[in-house]
């Protein structure tokens, strides 16, 4: 089963698919961070609330897994869900979520 994650209100992240379930965050768009989600394929997601100052959640790409197959935007604060999209094709078996992280140089 493909797996969506998205974010949804202002402090939850949602993966609806192979992988269910929630992780809740609140505040990232008061840190220089978001929350930091690591699959099983390889992909490396960075989930923030505030994107472009607007009321939406932005999912950035900081590695792209094997198993990932797109991201769809969202630049509208009433879309439902007022969130970007990263879509998965079948296959993922695990994500872990990091609200502290920082990228080692």
């Amino acid at each position: 089963m493909a797996t969506k994650v998205y974010g949804e209100s202002d402090d939850l992240i949602e993966f609806d698919g192979d992988i269910s379930g929630e992780i809740g965050n609140f505040g990232t768009d008061d840190r220089e961070h978001g929350e930091l989600v690591i699959f099983s394929d390889g992909t490396l997601l960075e989930v923030k609330y505030g994107k472009g100052d607007m009321a939406v959640w932005g999912i950035t790409v900081i590695n792209g897994g094997s198993l990932l197959k797109d991201i769809i935007p969202c630049a509208d604060e009433d879309a439902r869900p007022h969130s970007d999209i990263a879509n998965f094709n079948d296959g993922l078996k695990w994500a872990y979520g990091a609200s502290e992280w920082e990228k080692v140089r």
